[in-house]
């Protein structure tokens, strides 16, 4: 039986982006321009994430 965590992680792009031996540069102007406005603070969003990804066991518990 595969785990949660197999089937939501697309394993090859986190080997591509964390395994880079040259910087990355990204622009969100592209995607302003298409009507993707919205942000969230990345250390809300975790303290947010989290806890729900332990209490559904895709992590183990906090």
């Amino acid at each position: 039986m595969t785990r949660g965590i197999e089937k939501a992680v697309n394993w090859p792009f986190g080997n591509y982006i964390f395994n880079c031996d040259w910087d990355i540069m990204a622009s969100t102007t592209k995607a302003r321009e298409h009507g993707f406005e919205s942000f969230e603070d990345g250390e809300r969003m975790f303290s947010r994430l989290l806890p729900e990804m332990a209490e559904t066991r895709m992590i183990p518990p906090l």
